[in-house]
């Protein structure tokens, strides 16, 4: 089950990515509850988020572009350092009471300019890290690293915000970045070829050139698209849900943040203990659309415990569908592209979910958030099933 974590380097990151995903969790429950608090308003939820991810929307591309060219170790610990000024500006600002909005939001922009270098050297550079036979095995060990961090910041950062205030969980989540600098630098990271030097402009239209020609990463690609903006955002609407429908307090609201974890850390350890499967393309769909189902009985949920119970086999199908996505993307990438390929999933994955939460919240400031989610679930529905029906080669056994 943990066969990755013998590589020393690959056992290095997961280690300091762990502990940087819990200070990411207490903030974000620290953010959206803050938010919520200023605001009472679900449009506003949307747009903080989407203050985050517009970077990733502008630039993802550029970074993966960059990154081909650029030493991967210097962009994780610049960027680890860039968060940890975010969270650490925050903390000031919330603790001493002069946070506003427009602050959040400035910060937000910043975070996420470093996010979109970020998070797809960090994709791209974990092959290099295991051997090819383990590399689902890292994934999924990502996975479980990522979501074990769902359950615990989310509990954690009920628990601080309760006794000290949210102030505090942005000041962990700072800390939790410096620990990812220390591990970052501790890697002896391979010596690798750098592509070929190409205008900017070249380089981001032969990758999505590529992407267009390839039918299998396309179909993965225009799937991941439609869970982001219509799936994704019920994460950035739940203080909404919790507060205004569920009428749960900021204890009950991170305990529906653990569920979700809880979900999918099962779901990672699920996929590292079985391994690779050969209908990875079924197992994408299938989870896809259980997904969207699940997101329509959340939006009808009308106490904690469905919602709880709803929301852990969200996690567990959520989960799921991406490791096994990332891993067919993985596998069926050209090296040569594989920063820019990563980078239009990092696009998909961390820039669109906010732009979605934005629509879906104006939308539900108007019908009442039961109603958006639940259109949102019915559209990730219908589009797994299209894609699968659609795409013959997400249909095919894959090697293992």
């Amino acid at each position: 089950m943990f066969r990755a974590l013998r590589s020393r380097n690959f056992a290095l990151l997961w280690s300091g990515s762990f502990v940087a995903n819990v200070g990411i969790w207490m903030q974000s429950v620290a953010m959206g509850w803050l938010i919520y608090d200023l605001t009472s308003s679900a449009s506003w939820l949307g747009r903080v988020g989407f203050a985050s991810s517009a970077p990733t929307l502008l630039l993802g591309l550029l970074g993966g572009a960059i990154i081909e060219h650029a030493d991967r170790r210097r962009i994780l610990c610049g960027c680890a350092l860039v968060f940890a000024a975010g969270a650490f500006a925050l903390a000031g600002l919330t603790t001493t009471g002069a946070i506003r909005v427009w602050m959040v939001i400035a910060i937000s922009l910043v975070s996420g300019t470093a996010n979109a270098f970020f998070s797809p050297v960090f994709q791209a550079v974990i092959p290099s890290l295991v051997p090819a036979e383990h590399l689902m095995n890292a994934i999924s060990l990502n996975s479980i690293s990522f979501n074990a961090a769902r359950v615990i910041g989310p509990l954690l950062g009920g628990a601080v915000m309760t006794w000290f205030g949210p102030g505090w969980c942005f000041a962990v989540n700072g800390c939790g970045f410096l620990v990812l600098v220390a591990t970052s630098l501790a890697l002896d990271m391979p010596s690798r070829r750098p592509a070929a030097r190409m205008p900017i402009a070249q380089s981001l239209a032969e990758g999505l050139d590529y992407a267009r020609r390839h039918p299998l990463i396309r179909s993965l690609l225009l799937l991941c698209m439609l869970l982001s903006l219509f799936g994704f955002p019920y994460i950035v609407l739940m203080p909404a849900l919790a507060r205004d429908v569920l009428h749960l307090g900021p204890d009950g609201f991170t305990q529906l943040f653990s569920s979700v974890g809880a979900g999918a850390v099962v779901g990672g350890v699920t996929l590292a203990t079985v391994g690779d499967v050969r209908q990875k393309g079924t197992l994408v769909a299938g989870c896809a659309l259980a997904f969207g189902i699940l997101v329509i009985l959340l939006a009808n949920a009308k106490s904690f415990a469905p919602a709880a119970i709803v929301l852990a086999l969200a996690g567990f199908a959520m989960i799921t569908c991406i490791a096994a996505l990332n891993n067919l993307i993985q596998v069926n990438v050209a090296d040569a592209m594989r920063g820019r390929v990563m980078s239009m999933l990092t696009v998909s994955l961390f820039g669109l979910p906010t732009l979605g939460a934005w629509l879906l919240g104006s939308l539900g400031d108007r019908v009442g958030i039961p109603l958006a989610l639940s259109l949102g679930g019915a559209i990730v529905a219908l589009a797994a099933i299209a894609t699968w029906t659609l795409s013959p080669e997400l249909r095919r056994p894959m090697p293992g």
